[in-house]
């Protein structure tokens, strides 16, 4: 099964509730989202309430004061603003904290450094006792709470659907190849409040009792019986687009279900890693291929590589330099290694690591992989790997232009899984390669770094990259940084 297979998003053709159905009694992610837009609005005006009386006591004048109070009242609309339009309140990202919190953090400290910078130049500062001393400090607490709000959102979201709360149900039409791959793929990837009811087809005395593990309860117009007595949220038809003439009878038929409809992709959907429709010249057209962060994503990945690939190296110059010294001392040999690996467009970029192994027993195509207690590995090369240092010197090849701070890890070209070579074991290899290769990505922050030892490692591996071609954002950037920094000790990095 292709890692599009995991990801397949389902198109909305039919079924706005009718105006006589009873209101849906089960989980609607947009209730919680509300419920957490409120929260964010009770937080922050209730900071803003603080930093107002604040900014009373500690101004040397109510000039100062009343700046302050409305530069603290830019801050909140501002922060409410971005969020929105950033997509902290998609329902896409409900199940998913940390994307949330990247968005939450990331705006407030733009808005921050521009509110700080304009109270600067225009001296508002005055009479606190620092520049960094003032009402907006008071305000940015209440961007630590909302960061809360998202993670007891989350415990709330995973207790509920075992109490038998906040559940979604769903309906499978169709039991062929179609239904077993959607119910595949929604087995694996399906929220935790997502519960599949029952798999429904005309052809039911002709099938087994079960498909892809879940009851085949029964036919179409069973289907629409059973919507009358119970909550059936989504029913998702699985049957071939080539069947028109069966496939329009159904979804007639299901008009009648006040519930949403949607129309899983035919077969050869799940072999592509985009999905969707979209039109050229009016005509709707169903999309293969694009292009993965072009326009201006890929000038605003640029910058974000620029500016913030050249403030980290800066901070963790003084490491590096320690890192050099020590690796001069404990062997002889050159400081810095350059490997050959698969760069953007798979073509051959020179990767600066510093150099772990001793400098005769070098293996510049990785002909073969590191292992534990390997004996190329030097004393202090083991910690570096360990501790992933030894990776620093690619803010190099980030500032070049040849890799980017997140992407796909570049692999070199000799690199094995199980004696075979990444793109004999992965259909989809090659495609990973259509963005620039990164120090960091979706698969390390995931678990699947290290030895790749196993076809399943790499297969993760590889379905974790291409995940992060369709979902990225500057924001899933930010999220996979703030990670970095909780994943970069692995038992399994040898």
């Amino acid at each position: 099964m292709s890692a599009r297979n995991e990801a397949m998003a389902l198109l909305p053709v039919a079924g706005p509730k009718s105006a006589a159905a009873t209101p849906s009694a089960a989980f609607d992610a947009v209730y919680v989202i509300v419920l957490l837009a409120f929260l964010d609005l009770v937080t922050l005006g209730g900071f803003y309430g603080l930093s107002y009386v604040y900014a009373g006591s500690m101004s040397a004048t109510a000039a100062t004061a009343m700046t302050w109070r409305i530069a603290d009242g830019v801050f909140c609309a501002c922060v409410i603003y971005l969020l929105m339009v950033s997509g902290v309140y998609d329902r896409s990202r409900l199940n998913n904290p940390y994307s949330q919190i990247s968005r939450i953090l990331v705006n407030a400290m733009i808005v921050t450094a521009m509110e700080w910078s304009v109270m600067a130049i225009a001296g508002a500062t005055e009479g606190f006792q620092n520049a960094f001393v003032g009402p907006l400090n008071v305000v940015g607490i209440a961007v630590l709470i909302m960061c809360g709000w998202r993670l007891l959102c989350l415990r709330i979201l995973q207790i509920g659907p075992a109490q038998g709360l906040m559940v979604r149900n769903v309906a499978i039409v169709g039991a062929d190849v179609h239904g077993r791959r959607l119910l595949d793929a929604l087995d694996h990837r399906k929220d935790a409040w997502t519960r599949v009811i029952g798999v429904f087809d005309d052809r039911k005395d002709r099938l087994p009792p079960k498909v892809a593990g879940h009851d085949v309860r029964g036919t179409i117009d069973q289907l629409i019986e059973m919507a009358r007595e119970t909550q059936i949220d989504d029913v998702l038809v699985a049957l071939p687009w080539g069947a028109e003439s069966r496939l329009l009878n159904i979804l007639d038929q299901l008009k009648v279900i006040p519930a949403n409809v949607h129309l899983a992709p035919d077969v050869i959907g799940h072999h592509f890693l985009d999905a969707g429709f979209s039109k050229l010249d009016g005509v709707p057209l169903y999309n293969i291929y694009s292009r993965p962060i072009s326009g201006w994503g890929a000038l605003l990945k640029r910058a974000e590589d620029l500016i913030l690939g050249s403030l980290i190296l800066v901070m963790i110059f003084p490491v590096m330099l320690l890192c050099a010294l020590a690796i001069k001392l404990d062997s002889p040999g050159p400081i810095l290694f350059q490997q050959r690996r698969f760069g953007y467009n798979n073509n051959l970029i020179g990767v600066y690591k510093f150099r772990s192994m001793y400098h005769h027993m070098r293996d510049e195509n990785a002909s073969r992989l590191a292992t534990q207690n390997d004996p190329r590995i030097t004393r202090v090369g083991a910690f570096l790997r360990r501790t992933s240092l030894d990776e620093l010197p690619q803010l190099f090849n980030v500032l070049a232009g040849n890799m980017s701070l997140v992407g796909p890890r570049p692999h070199a070209v000799q690199a094995k899984a199980a004696g075979k070579l990444y793109q004999e074991v992965v259909r989809e290899y090659a495609v990973r390669h259509r963005v620039k290769p990164g120090i960091t990505g979706w698969a390390q922050v995931s678990g699947w770094r290290g030895e790749t030892d196993t076809e399943e490692k790499i297969m993760n591996r590889v379905a974790c990259d291409l995940y992060y071609m369709e979902n990225w954002s500057i924001f899933l950037d930010i999220e996979i940084l703030f990670r970095t920094f909780f994943a970069v000790v692995g038992k399994n990095v040898y």
